[in-house]
């Protein structure tokens, strides 16, 4: 019995020892009662935990004795005073005020300084879709315009009236005429485009994430999107005339409804009363969260938060992990430049975990170490605890069996948390009455810490404590990373169980995206939004660094943001090493160091040198077998896609190259360079089903990344097509047509870079097509000729290697291990692949011989760099070559064009003049050309072609033929009806 309850006792967690003063006990601060309203029964904060336990119940010290709690208060009231910087007064705190603008980040207002291209500058034609989109737009400015009109009539009537001598009236009335005059040449050009012209804008406007949407409506999946981007169009509007900058400037793709939803779920929660039940010692009151993926910078959601609180008459208190590591780690003694303890790090092990840090993604093994026993991801350099311990501290700590501070520190933690939760007291009385929102950026990255999810813990108790003593006050959690992590992603999943958590993919550069599919070059290619959140990051952290070098001057005159930027501005970006990723705190405290030594005024005609020092040094680490400026050049060149020919050596250190085993490395051989294909959609002649179908699948979720986020697309997808046909019908020309225009890398597999003599050896191989697919997320896999590794198991009864093999691509490609790979299989021999493999291949595109017009469309292009003589008709070509594939059609043109060059070359031999003789400056292509050609090269396939009859065959069973009589939607079709094959 006794060992029974020493069992039982021994797996309920302890609370962890965490203490807070009594709001109205503390030292210093606005609102404090007298000291005799302070009892021992009245220790409210004293009874809080820091941590929850896994249950969701929270734990109280309800057992304290009487002589613990008076040691507390005595401890409480020798607290050194709490004073916060003046520089974050500035900067973090932002009193309500109606008739001022919120302030747009630094990122954003650098960005409306840019030229960008309208999707409506390309040539699409008439739009029905967009019209009614522009014109639901105009119907609503116009009546908000004359409402605004009658108003302004009433106000000249009324001589008290002085409303609209206000330049804010004025204002809004400009806008919304700006916008309806931006409306109405947008609906008559959809009617009827009367000119082709480029337009340009600085700001977005109001439509500016919409149009590229609306324009594809037209393809499969698009159909029913209209009304959800028509029903947010009054709100839209509504943003728009009431600030400077439209709501599309401030939230890229992000979908309105998500920004409106968050602002009414944030608008209940700072005006909700709590309930007569609730108590902080016991309860905790859950937070709305938005993490963004696709963006590392922070502009975005520092502006939502922004208008958040104007649009709520709140006061904002604006914290982020490099401010929890200044102020809160500066009050417990520690320093960034001399003390850095794990809250002096923070941020910066914030920002790694974000993997915003180059040394984070970067680093490099021991020698010796296997790759496969590198956990890439947690990337934790800034303290010597191991990923493993990371996570079973963080553990513990849930389970409330983790003691991280002091019982002095965690004093300390809660006077400073109050006092920037009270930081928003003024001696007037207005500033009491007024909601108080606190955004918490970083929040994922900080739970993912010992220290950050201590912090949260205790900034949520202590605002549940002023909740409930009557202050309107709420938490806005909000988090940006480009690529996240396993880590990052469980972090947010542990969120999810009790917080309203909104996770979205946006990209700032949607719009630029768009144009440049379409043909379009970027217009303003020296400026990233991501860059120069990076850039603002970096600036603000020398500052800092600055700061905890020397309190007396903590900033060198010329050492400001506006002179970073003017120089900037002047000079080649690439250059830069502040905007490429965030530095760590070594390489900060290095060029504050430089900064600082510079001579007052002088400092900013220093700035070039002083970064320039820094590029010039490369790469701090150069680890053996590895050039100075770049990575290995062997294998895992072909890795990164992108040629690394006169770039920033400190561009090369930052880039997030994935790190490969062996195998992966044997397998990156294959992946196609975009930059080196020449072919594009335009350059294949195919119906524009296939064409559509193909950029459905493969680019599909790259541009609407939002569609991809709920319902069935969230759980499942179709991540498998086939092309089969007849040879030479152009299915490896879509392949790299796909490469080229999707947006994702491509990976080309085949069996002389899977099949291996070592027994086990290709398994890993195949293994490692999928984990390297997915460090190269998005990824489409290309098995050219694949009836060669995907053929029928039954085929091969006495080789039990190609079973093994087949199993193992089925197994990986089944999901059981998670990937995000897209295989694309092309083959002229479908009828042999494996039933299993057909099964995973639900998109069957063929891909066949083209018709008599298809095949003068395929001459047309073709010649089109060719001078024809008047002889040539194509349209007689194009009927005499029956059977012909597009691939026997370019080989007629090329031998049509050897003839006359060989012409050429014959009356150059027979010249006997007195001068030399003169190549004509272009070939003529006549008619003797291509019937000498038409002789050389006969059609490459036959009626009586016994593959022809199986491909036919494999049609009707799986293809669209299958669920159709007529000719199939996808391919040319195989003759025209009078030549069917019997």
């Amino acid at each position: 019995m006794v060992a029974l309850t020493v069992r039982l006792s021994s797996r309920i967690p302890r609370a962890i020892h965490t203490s807070a003063i009594h709001l109205n006990n503390r030292s210093g601060g606005n609102g404090a009662k007298p000291a005799e309203d302070t009892t021992d029964h009245n220790d409210e904060v004293e009874n809080q935990p820091g941590t929850e336990t896994s249950g969701g119940r929270w734990r109280g010290h309800a057992t304290a004795s009487i002589r613990t709690r008076y040691q507390r208060r005595r401890q409480a009231s020798a607290l050194p005073p709490v004073e916060l910087p003046p520089s974050f007064l500035r900067n973090n705190v932002t009193l309500h005020a109606s008739q001022e603008q919120p302030r747009l980040p630094i990122a954003l207002a650098e960005d409306a300084r840019h030229p960008k291209l309208s999707p409506l500058s390309l040539d699409q034609g008439p739009s029905p879709r967009l019209r009614l989109y522009f014109e639901a737009a105009l119907r609503r400015l116009l009546a908000r315009g004359r409402d605004l009109a009658l108003d302004l009539e009433n106000s000249r009537l009324n001589k008290d009236d002085r409303r609209w001598s206000s330049p804010e009236t004025v204002a809004r009335a400009v806008r919304v005429w700006d916008m309806a005059l931006d409306s109405a040449t947008h609906m008559i050009n959809a009617i009827h485009p009367i000119r082709q012209s480029e337009h340009f804008y600085k700001v977005r406007p109001f439509w500016w994430s919409q149009v590229p949407r609306i324009l594809n409506i037209g393809l499969p999946g698009h159909h029913d999107q209209f009304p959800s981007l028509v029903a947010p169009l009054s709100d839209q509007l509504s943003f728009a005339e009431q600030y400077d900058y439209p709501l599309a400037h401030i939230i890229a793709d992000l979908p309105v409804e998500t920004f409106i939803a968050l602002r009414k779920s944030i608008n209940r929660e700072l005006f909700a009363s709590p309930p007569p039940t609730f108590d902080h010692k016991t309860s905790k009151r859950p937070i709305t969260i938005l993490a963004l993926s696709g963006f590392g910078g922070r502009s975005i959601t520092e502006a939502i938060g922004q208008h958040f609180a104007h649009s709520m008459g709140a006061d904002l208190i604006y914290l982020d992990a490099y401010d929890v590591s200044e102020v809160v780690g500066g009050y417990l003694g520690q320093n960034w430049a001399y003390s850095r303890g794990p809250l002096a790090m923070l941020g910066f092990r914030a920002a790694e975990l974000n993997g915003k840090t180059a040394g984070g993604r970067d680093e490099r093994p021991l020698e010796g170490q296997d790759d496969d026993e590198i956990d890439t991801d947690v990337g934790i350099s800034a303290s010597n605890t191991s990923p493993s311990t990371v996570v079973e501290e963080l553990q513990k700590l849930r389970q409330g069996e983790y003691e991280s501070f002091s019982k002095w520190e965690n004093l300390k933690i809660d006077k400073m948390l109050e006092q920037i939760i009270r930081s928003t007291n003024s001696e007037s009385s207005e500033s009491h009455t007024r909601p108080v929102l606190i955004h918490l950026h970083d929040i994922i990255e900080l739970s993912m810490t010992i220290e950050g999810s201590l912090l949260i813990n205790r900034l949520r108790a202590l605002t549940d404590v002023a909740w409930q003593q009557g202050l309107p006050i709420a938490i806005l959690g909000t988090s940006s990373c480009e690529q996240q992590s396993e880590e990052y992603q469980n972090a947010i999943r542990e969120f999810a169980v009790n917080d309203f958590v909104v996770t979205r993919h946006v990209q700032p550069d949607y719009v630029e995206r768009y144009t440049a599919l379409k043909g379009h070059a970027p217009t303003h290619a020296n400026f990233h939004l991501q860059k120069a959140d990076y850039l603002v990051e970096n600036v603000s952290n020398i500052t800092r660094m600055l700061r905890a070098l020397d309190q007396e001057t903590p900033q060198m005159p010329g050492m400001s943001l506006d002179s970073i930027l003017s120089y900037l501005r002047s000079s080649d970006l690439e250059l830069s090493i502040l905007q490429n990723s965030i530095l760590p705190a070594p390489e900060i405290y290095h060029l504050a160091c430089a900064f600082k030594s510079q001579e007052g005024e002088a400092a900013i005609n220093n700035i070039p040198a002083v970064l320039e020092e820094r590029i010039t040094l490369g790469p701090l680490q150069q680890w053996q077998g590895h050039n100075l400026f770049g990575e290995d050049r062997g294998e895992g060149d072909a890795l990164s896609g992108i040629s690394t020919a006169g770039e920033d050596p400190h561009t090369l250190e930052a880039r997030a190259t994935p790190k490969l085993n062996e195998y992966e490395k044997r397998i990156a051989s294959g992946q196609v360079n975009r930059e080196n294909l020449r072919i594009t959609f335009a350059d294949v002649h195919a119906p524009p089903e296939t064409i559509s179908a193909l950029r459905l699948l493969t680019s599909l979720s790259l541009l609407r990344p939002d569609a991809f986020s709920y319902g069935v697309l969230a759980q499942d997808k179709i991540n498998g097509c086939l092309l089969y046909g007849p040879p030479g019908t152009g299915k490896t020309m879509l392949a790299k047509a796909v490469a080229k225009e999707s947006g994702a890398n491509m990976l080309e597999i085949s069996g002389a870079s899977i099949n291996d003599k070592w027994v086990g050896e290709s398994e890993k191989l195949i293994r490692a097509v999928f984990t390297l697919a997915k460090k190269l997320t998005p990824c489409v896999v290309f098995i050219d000729e694949a009836d060669s590794l995907l053929a029928s198991r039954s085929m091969f009864t006495n080789r039990a290697s190609h079973r093994e093999h087949i199993n193992q691509f089925l197994k990986e490609w089944d999901g059981m291990e998670e990937t995000n790979a897209f295989i694309m299989v092309a083959t002229n021999r479908p009828f042999d692949l494996d039933d299993a493999v057909l099964r995973r291949l639900p998109r069957k595109i063929h891909v066949d011989l083209p018709l008599e017009k298809d095949r003068l469309a395929i001459l047309k292009l073709l010649l089109k760099g060719e001078t024809l003589d008047e002889s040539v008709s194509l349209d007689e070509y194009a009927q005499r070559t029956p059977y012909y594939s597009g691939s026997d059609l370019k080989n007629m043109c090329v031998a049509a064009a050897m003839a006359a060059v060989e012409e050429e070359n014959e009356a150059a031999a027979k010249h006997d003049g007195p001068h030399p003789f003169q190549y004509p400056e272009r070939r003529i292509l006549r008619k003797s050309h291509f019937e000498k050609a038409l002789k050389s090269i006969p059609a490459s396939i036959s009626e009586d072609m016994p593959s022809l009859k199986l491909i036919r065959k494999f049609d009707e069973e799986y293809g669209n033929r299958k669920r159709s009589a007529t000719k199939s939607s996808m391919g040319f079709g195989l003759v025209e009806d009078k030549h069917h094959i019997k």
